[in-house]
């Protein structure tokens, strides 16, 4: 009954009266030099220190797999730790180095969750706005911020302050001061059933349930004012491997973003099979006539080293022996916990 209610009022009511609409998305401050010059007058620099070889990167403020880097056996570098969200740089500081920018919804929509204290997690203080696409709802989160101005429930548009760009959270500074962004997608609306407190301090909007997505494409797919596709962007990343899982009702995923789904609905289909990116983005799933009972890797494309070094540490081996490790298991069954387990006629 409590998660229940927990997501009638963070997930239902919000998107009462919000229609799904065409959205153009925009910068979240008053940094605009990602649609000008970019790379350094943009991102925030990560401090690296890399085969003896001090430096500050700012790609390592970008979206992907760009931190952590390691030389793999054919002697290029890779990166094997995951960003998630891009790193905006301040342009506004006061006498004592403070940062002093505003921080503005990307998008029209609604604050889904504020997390105002900062010691509750890694982002610091932290704010999730839901904005309802129609193909589906997406959540654009802000972290790191100095001060919130904004509550849950609220109607927000990018003329709005929701907050001030900061250093709140694990491992930053007042220099490296800056706004961690992410658009995401919600693995499972139920996420609060699966994980509970108090290994889950943030409901439904726990980091571990939002997959983000590069922020820096959607903002400048819609430089021009052109609106976001989320299935066009979806269909344009490229898949790294293949998961097979056993069918246990309609996914949960699949109800809020019918568009993934490529088989025909009401067609039975005895197990799935989702395609991922390498970072872990589910761009596709697929019917299957195949019998599974556990889930596995069906397919991985190969790379010149460990799966586990460019998967986020959800897939190992080579790409012949490739399999599950542990975390991947657990983000897997993410996908699969459901409340009605007793459709079987869509996937």
């Amino acid at each position: 009954m409590r998660g229940l209610l927990y997501i009638l009022l963070c997930v239902v009511l919000p998107c009462i009266g919000m229609a799904a609409e065409n959205i153009v998305f925009q910068l979240p401050t008053d940094n605009r030099a990602l649609y000008s010059t970019g790379g350094d007058d943009y991102f925030m620099y990560v401090d690296r220190d890399f085969e003896g070889v001090k430096s500050t990167p700012w790609q390592g403020g970008t979206w992907g797999m760009v931190r952590n880097p390691f030389r793999a056996s054919n002697g290029q570098i890779y990166y094997s730790r995951m960003h998630e969200g891009i790193d905006v740089k301040p342009i506004r500081r006061d006498a004592n180095n403070e940062p002093l920018d505003d921080v503005r919804p990307v998008a029209p929509g609604i604050v889904a969750y504020v997390s105002a204290d900062p010691r509750k997690s890694n982002y610091g203080r932290y704010i999730v706005i839901a904005h309802r696409l129609p193909e589906g709802t997406i959540y654009s989160l802000y972290a790191h911020l100095a001060a919130v101005s904004c509550r849950e429930g609220q109607r927000v548009t990018p003329r709005d302050t929701i907050g001030t760009l900061g250093y709140s959270g694990v491992g930053l500074n007042k220099t490296r001061a800056h706004l961690h962004l992410e658009i995401c997608l919600m693995i499972n609306s139920s996420y609060d059933l699966i994980v509970t407190p108090p290994e889950n301090k943030h409901g439904l909007f726990n980091g571990l349930n939002l997959v983000g997505f590069d922020g820096a494409d959607v903002l400048l797919a819609c430089k021009n004012g052109q609106p976001f596709s989320l299935s066009r962007y979806f269909n344009s990343l490229k898949e790294h491997y293949r998961v097979i899982v056993p069918r246990r009702g309609t996914m949960d995923l699949l109800r809020r973003h019918p568009f993934l789904y490529k088989g025909r609905w009401g067609q039975p289909a005895r197990s799935l099979e989702i395609a991922f990116t390498q970072e872990g983005i589910p761009i596709a799933i697929y019917p299957s006539d195949k019998e599974v009972t556990t889930p596995a890797v069906v397919r991985c494309k190969p790379r010149p080293t460990l799966q586990q070094n460019v998967t986020v540490n959800r897939v190992k081996g080579s790409s012949k022996t490739a399999a599950l490790t542990a975390s991947g298991m657990r983000y897997i069954n993410l996908f699969l916990w459901s409340r009605d387990t007793s459709d079987n006629q869509t996937p």
